[in-house]
């Protein structure tokens, strides 16, 4: 009997030794590295001095390889608006290195409005690894001399609603990609919870830059139930109104933003008011 089971023991160790070998991890070698940028998008403000760009090369066991990049100029221009503050177009990686970076000096132009500038880096070549699918990054220097400038940011905000209660939320203004005289106005009908980003309105800031007025009646990208948009109302205590523009006083130099007449209304037809807002509320500038 001690005899068929120490056979068995043998059997079954046996059996464990085949089991193991055949669960084994494969085994990679440089065919299955690539190299590659961690995103397809970065930005940086004009005045950050330099940027980092890190560069992945992707391995389980570690890969020596030289990736060369090339700098591609769009609206902005190298020497310019930036330049390879490496000056050498290569990043070199040692057997174990999986990320190095690409250091860009960002040129400020301070007083200067450029408006935001793009360029891109290519990576030209992975050496002895694979090219990631990720091999091209745009870069976005945000201009920090936008006309607005001093009325950009989150401002908190204290009201009333239409229904009695008290309101406190963050309001936050945008520049337009394009227009120096428009900014977008996130959250202004105090209901955070609900808002998003395709929820936003724009407003146009007169040139001494002393008030702003937001069209009323303008409708959401946000399509209620998929097929009706919010519409932008205004509130003057008793009925909503959807001509004409609600009026925002700048004052202190960006500082506070009054609601002199209106207050915001966020209507969807046919189904009722997400919320409404009393006028004559200030803001003030949190950042």
């Amino acid at each position: 009997m001690k005899k068929i089971i120490h056979l068995f023991i043998i059997v079954l160790m046996g059996s464990m030794a085949a089991s193991c070998h055949l669960n084994e991890m494969p085994t990679f070698d440089d065919k299955d590295v690539f190299a590659g940028f961690r995103s397809n998008s970065t930005n940086a403000t004009e005045d950050c001095g330099t940027l980092l760009i890190p560069v992945n090369v992707t391995s389980l066991n570690g890969a020596a390889t030289t990736v060369t990049y090339e700098f591609v100029n769009g609206s902005a221009k190298q020497g310019v608006d930036f330049e390879d503050a490496s000056g050498t177009g290569s990043l070199s990686f040692g057997v174990g290195e999986s990320s190095k970076n690409i250091t860009v000096k960002i040129i400020n132009h301070p007083g200067v409005f450029t408006g935001d500038l793009k360029f891109s880096v290519r990576l030209k070549s992975a050496g002895d690894v694979k090219m990631g699918a990720n091999n091209t990054i745009s870069v976005t220097i945000n201009d920090i001399d936008h006309p607005l400038a001093s009325i950009l940011g989150d401002y908190a905000c204290k009201s009333m609603s239409g229904w009695g209660d008290d309101l406190e939320w963050i309001m936050n203004f945008s520049k337009d990609a394009s227009d120096v005289s428009k900014v977008w106005i996130y959250n202004i009908f105090a209901n955070d919870d609900w808002a998003d980003w395709d929820t936003i309105f724009y407003g146009l800031v007169d040139d001494d830059l002393t008030s702003i007025s937001v069209p009323l009646g303008q409708e959401t990208e946000y399509k209620y139930q998929g097929t009706t948009p919010c519409v932008l109302l205004g509130f003057d205590g008793e009925g909503g109104y959807d001509e004409g523009s609600l009026t925002i006083a700048i004052k202190n130099g960006g500082k506070t933003l009054e609601f002199i007449d209106y207050g915001p209304w966020l209507y969807i037809p046919g189904a009722g008011s997400v919320n409404i807002v009393y006028g004559g509320f200030t803001c003030t500038k949190v950042n």
